[in-house]
Parts: structure tokens; C-alpha cells; sequence
């Protein structure tokens, strides 16, 4: 395989439009990579595009060849198929755990070239930006830059949010994109619930200062799949000593998929696209761009639009996140959220079946539905969800932050879960959902390393924290905040069997009830409150059509295009069967 390696590049350095070579990594495995490049043409010494993919080459459009085409013959793009995927067979997918062996050996191989200059630029969408992220795992020196779309740096979390098992994203996705690999996947994803050394090769908490010398360009989305690991990607990535951008869009993967109220709303990954291009071409992003472009959320209209009256629903540039201000609403007897917390109130109580779970109805997911939609269509007529609603807002209330609730609960079993939906409920009835979370109880002291599961004694209240992730949105006065708690909420997660076995073994195990308590005098939900003032808005349209003044037609025709394909990637079509 190496004299085959050599063969194909002796051949490319002739004249390669595109050649497919095997590059062999240091455990002796080789994967597919595709060239191209034009090396009758511009510098003899070309920086090089590179997309590492789980997807397969034919089956979708390369965003590094749409960046190629645009930045020009100095640049030769490069597109490999992560271990398991496309060409590269003979293991199976490692689910991203060797791609920092992977690109490192890959960058040596590709900067050692006759015709390559020795700097990569690397870009990537949801899985293969989860590839692009690991990719700084082992420092390779040769990364200059990034462009990554829809990932995290968490993926424990975006596996186990919680502790929970996150059951339609981790599961559809394995099974759509890899069928035949599907059951080992499975197994080895929840074989693996504790945060231990298993995760080792992609955890990036704490070493981006170390790993990320390098300026970057990132992606997100208020309701996608990957939205707290892509805001810790951009707080991480900026350890480092060099600038990264960032641009928060309302749906991320969620637009492909329907995106409810903010379909409408999609020009976030063409800025995205704009700011990339002009950093790999050596240029600057203009001073009005600044660290972070957000999406503040707002108000459905009637007809389940984005209401354009409203104080959101509009672009934000802002350096950073701002501060915010904690406001805790209480739970309160009779179904109130209160700023003032009660002296005195009985504990309520349900009965959870898992057998019988809340069913999802939006939210940050891929495979189901996602968005903002109306939650009281799978709560009415439920006893086992608690629901509370704060009085009509005096003023309209801005947050921007983390949102999370503290319960005080109990239990008769030895493991359950606790879920929380925050929602916006309107004059007119409508609870549509701003994000949710959840918390299995053995993993209530946290899922970071060294924390091991812990049971708990029937009778003894705990308290728990449950992070709903963060966001951006402004709830108009007259309206009101809405609290509901429960148990369950599938398929986004998997039902928690109330047994307290293991994931591989639970289905082994008999499905409890569980009856379980919410202490609501101590419970509260916190939501992140800053002024509208922090929040100055950006007419992104203008901002765009002015970078597309200055730099040409070819360069907006090429933005829509690496846009589009984003898009697309983002939306899972390229996915065949492995």
C-alpha cells in the first residue's frame, strides 16, 4: 500500500485534477483521500483545503472543492473518508476517537508533498466538523485555520446530556449512516455512559490554550443539535492567542429539517462563509463583524412565522456574550412561577411510567421534529407533569445565557430522571418551547471524569441541576414564562427504566414506576437577564451585501455555493449506507 501511495503521487505531481490516493496512517491503516489540485497553474507550492468525512465522496458536493474554486489555483483541495466510512474500510468507524492520530498523520503526509507549501486549512459540518474539532488533538503544526459548522467539543455531552441517553440523535444517526455498523456502535457509545478514559481522545476541556494557535471561523445554531458544545468550541478555541468568530444562528441543523417560527432566518451560514473565505484567502474580517453575530429569538406570529413586530426576532454583533443578571422564579402551589419564594409548600407528586413517556415535540434534535412548537398538545391530560406559568410580564423580558432549573426531588426508586421544558406561553394559549433538558439521577453529581454513579436511597431529597443550555430570546411584555417538569421526554431521550442498571444492561432489567417527588418551596427556575442595550441590532442583509460589493460576483456566487452545501451536509442527505 505504500508503493501504491507513492505511485499516486508521483502521478500528481504531473498535472492531478483529481487523484484518489490511500495515505497510511501510523497503526498501518489506510485511508481514501482524494486530491485536487491544479498544478499547471498559480504557485507550485500549494496551501491545502482539507475535509475529513463520514460521509461518501460521490454523495455529496465538497465544500473545500466550492472553497478551492473560490480562493484559486494556490490551493488544492482535499477530502478524506474517516476510518469505517466511503473507502476507507477494513475497521469500523471509530466515533471520532482517532481523529487526532488520524488528521496528524494525514497533515504530515499531505504538507511533505513536492507541490504542497506546508499549511492546511480544515473545514467541516456537523459530523465532519466534530472530525475538524478532534483533528487539534495531537497539535499537528501544520493546521492554520478553521471553518467549522454545527459541532461540538463536548461530545459526551451531546451523547449524554444530563447522564441521559440521547436515543433519536445518537441512534438515527448511527443507524442512517452506518447500518451495518450500527449494533457495535451502539453498544460501544453505551458501554461508554461514565466519563472516563474511553473519551480521553476527544476531550478538549481545559487544553484548547495549548492544543488552538490558530484564527477560526465557527457556526452554531440556538436549536441545534450541537449548540453547547459549539459555545464552549468558541470559549475554548479563544484561549488560544489568536481570534475566533463566531455566528449563532436560530435553527442549525433544525433549518434543514423545519425549522418552526425561524425558517426564514438562514442567512447565517452565508456570513459564516463570507468571514471563512476571507480569513483562508489572508484577509480580514471587516471591524462592523465582531466576535459573535447572534440571532436574538423572539415571538411567533399567528400563522407560526417569525412576528416582525416584536422586540426579537432580529441580528445581533456583539464582542461577546454579555454579563447577565440570575432572576429565579419559584415554584409555587397551583401551578405559579413567583420571584418570591414561598415559606411554606407541599412537596407534588407523580406517578412516572416508562412505558408511557412524555413524547418530544421539538427541541434541539435531528431524525424527529425540532424547533420551537407548542408543547401542550403532548402535556394536557398528563398527571405526571408539572406545570407552572409566571403572571403576565410588566416588561419585556431580554435573556442571553445559560438557563437551568434547580429541583429538590426524591424518589421510591434507586434511579429515574428529571426533565424540565422552559417555554413561552402567549396570550392566546400557545407554550412554545425555548429549549429543554434533562438530569438521570446516578449522574446527579455531574458527568466529568472521576464522578461515578451513585443510586439513591428511596426517601432522601437531593437536589439537582438541570442545564436547558443556553439561548437568546426576548419574551414580550404581557406574556408569560412557563416552567414544566417531568421524567420523561422520548425519543429525544431514552425512558429511564427506573432499575438502575447500566445501559447495556438495562433492557435486561424489569420497567419500574417510579413515584417521584418535586420539594417545590427550594426549586427554581434561573433564567440569564441582560438589557436590550447589550443586544444593538445588525442588519445582516446590508452586512452582506456589502462584503459581496467589495469583493465581486464570483466571491458571492462562491459563498452560496460553500452555504448551500453546508446546508445540505447539515440535513444528513449525503448519508448512504457504509
Amino acid at each position: 500500500m505504500l508503493r501504491a501511495t507513492a505511485v499516486a503521487a508521483l502521478l500528481c505531481t504531473a498535472l492531478c485534477e483529481e487523484q484518489k490516493v490511500m495515505i497510511t496512517m501510523r497503526d498501518g491503516f489506510n485511508l481514501s483521500t482524494w486530491i485536487n489540485c491544479d498544478l499547471d497553474k498559480g504557485s507550485t507550492k500549494k496551501t491545502i483545503l482539507f475535509e475529513t468525512s463520514t460521509y461518501t465522496h460521490h454523495g455529496t458536493e465538497e465544500i473545500v472543492v466550492a472553497m478551492k474554486e473560490a480562493l484559486g489555483p494556490d490551493y488544492c483541495a482535499v477530502r478524506q473518508d474517516m476510518r469505517g466510512s466511503g473507502d476507507s474500510k477494513g475497521q469500523d468507524f471509530s466515533l471520532w476517537r482517532t481523529s487526532g492520530n488520524d488528521s496528524y498523520d494525514s497533515f504530515r503526509w499531505l504538507a511533505g508533498q513536492p507541490w504542497a507549501n506546508g499549511d492546511v486549512y480544515q473545514t467541516g459540518v456537523s459530523s465532519d466538523g466534530l472530525g475538524s474539532f478532534f483533528s487539534v488533538m495531537d497539535k499537528p503544526q501544520w493546521l492554520k485555520k478553521q471553518f467549522v459548522m454545527w459541532a461540538s467539543v463536548l461530545p459526551h455531552n451531546f451523547v449524554f446530556p444530563g447522564g441521559a441517553f440521547r436515543d433519536a440523535l445518537t441512534n438515527g444517526w448511527l443507524a442512517a449512516i452506518f447500518p451495518r455498523q450500527f449494533p457495535a456502535l451502539r453498544h460501544e457509545a453505551r458501554a461508554n455512559e461514565f466519563p472516563g478514559e474511553w473519551w480521553n481522545p476527544v476531550n478538549m476541556t481545559g487544553k484548547c490554550a495549548d492544543l488552538v494557535d490558530f484564527p477560526a471561523v465557527l457556526l452554531a445554531g440556538w436549536y441545534d443539535i450541537f449548540l453547547q458544545g459549539n459555545l464552549a468550541a468558541y470559549d475554548c478555541y479563544n484561549e488560544g492567542p489568536s481570534k475566533t468568530y463566531m455566528v449563532v444562528g436560530p435553527c442549525g441543523h433544525c433549518q434543514i429539517w423545519g425549522c418552526p417560527v425561524y425558517d426564514s432566518a438562514s442567512s447565517q451560514s452565508e456570513l459564516a462563509a463570507a468571514m471563512a473565505l476571507d480569513t483562508f484567502a489572508g484577509g480580514k474580517v471587516p471591524e462592523l463583524i465582531r466576535g459573535i453575530t447572534l440571532f436574538v429569538l423572539g415571538s411567533a406570529d399567528s400563522s407560526g412565522g417569525m412576528d416582525k413586530s416584536g422586540p426579537g426576532n432580529y441580528w445581533s454583533t456583539v464582542e461577546r456574550f454579555p454579563s447577565f443578571t440570575e432572576r429565579k422564579y419559584y415554584l409555587r402551589s397551583g401551578g405559579v412561577l413567583s420571584e418570591q419564594q414561598a415559606t411554606e409548600e407541599a412537596p407534588l407528586s407523580y406517578v412516572y411510567d416508562p412505558s408511557r413517556p412524555v413524547e418530544t415535540r421539538g427541541g434541539n434534535n435531528l431524525m424527529i421534529k425540532c424547533g420551537a412548537m407548542d408543547q401542550r398538545v403532548v402535556e394536557q391530560n398528563r398527571t405526571d407533569v408539572l406545570v407552572f406559568a409566571s403572571s403576565p410580564l410588566g416588561e419585556d423580558l431580554v435573556m442571553t445565557g445559560p438557563l437551568r432549573a434547580w429541583l429538590e426531588v426524591e424518589s421510591n426508586a434507586t434511579d429515574t430522571d428529571f426533565t424540565a421544558k422552559l417555554t413561552h406561553l402567549y396570550p392566546d394559549g400557545r407554550a412554545l418551547l425555548i429549549n429543554d433538558g434533562i438530569a438521570r439521577m446516578r449522574w446527579r453529581d455531574g458527568t466529568t471524569g472521576g464522578v461515578a454513579p451513585k443510586p439513591m436511597v428511596p426517601g432522601t431529597v437531593y437536589g439537582v441541576e438541570i442545564s436547558m443550555w443556553n439561548t437568546s430570546y426576548i419574551i414580550p411584555k404581557g406574556h408569560r414564562v412557563r416552567l414544566s417538569v417531568s421524567s420523561s421526554n422520548a425519543p429525544r431521550f431514552q425512558p429511564n427504566p427506573n432499575n438502575g442498571l447500566p445501559l447495556t444492561e438495562d433492557f435486561e432489567g424489569k420497567q419500574l414506576l417510579a413515584q417521584n417527588t418535586v420539594h417545590i418551596k427550594s426549586s427554581y427556575l434561573s433564567l440569564p437577564i441582560v438589557s436590550k442595550s447589550d443586544l444593538p441590532p445588525f442588519d445582516m442583509e446590508a452586512a452582506l451585501e456589502a462584503y459581496y460589493t467589495e469583493r465581486g460576483p464570483a466571491f458571492k456566487a462562491a459563498v452560496k455555493k460553500v452555504a448551500q452545501i453546508a446546508r445540505d451536509k447539515a440535513a444528513g442527505i449525503a448519508g448512504v449506507e457504509k
